[in-house]
């Protein structure tokens, strides 16, 4: 459970941009950009406490990204946003996993981050949400304020 909570943490960030509208997805890639703070967590139906969804947070430099438990590294990996999707889409990939993308949607509206994924291999969300028994992993992210 918590390789597959971080693979997931990781899995939604960093993006090479796809698609026909890649003005789009390069505003959507620079908004991406910098430190962010998971807001709230919910996966297959249970969310993760206030207390716990508050110690991690999220770097991301180009189409990469790190995410930290508190100040410590726990997960490096890099994604692709197709901002001209409906729902836009993004795809996570975790070192050593090329094959098995996890396969998500997002949404980004001023300083929040909304990303919906599913496990490895498995198809990809068509909304914002993490019912019990869909797999499905929903994490809103907050930009961290300087």
């Amino acid at each position: 459970m918590k390789s597959t909570l971080i693979l997931i943490l990781c899995a939604g960030f960093l993006p090479t941009i796809d698609g026909s509208d890649a003005d789009a997805g390069k505003k959507d890639l620079e908004k991406m950009q910098g430190d962010w703070a998971l807001a709230s967590f919910v996966m297959d139906g249970a969310k993760l406490s206030d207390d716990e969804a508050q110690s991690l947070f999220r770097t991301v430099k180009g189409d990469q990204y790190t995410v930290f438990l508190f100040d410590k590294a726990i997960f490096k990996g890099t994604f692709k946003i197709d901002a001209s999707k409906k729902p836009k889409t993004i795809d996570a990939f975790a070192p050593g996993m090329p094959d098995k993308p996890i396969l998500g949607i997002y949404e980004i509206d001023g300083d929040t981050l909304k990303i919906c994924s599913a496990p490895p291999g498995k198809e990809r969300p068509t909304d914002f949400t993490a019912k019990k028994d869909s797999g499905h992993s929903l994490l809103i992210w907050e930009r961290e304020k300087k």
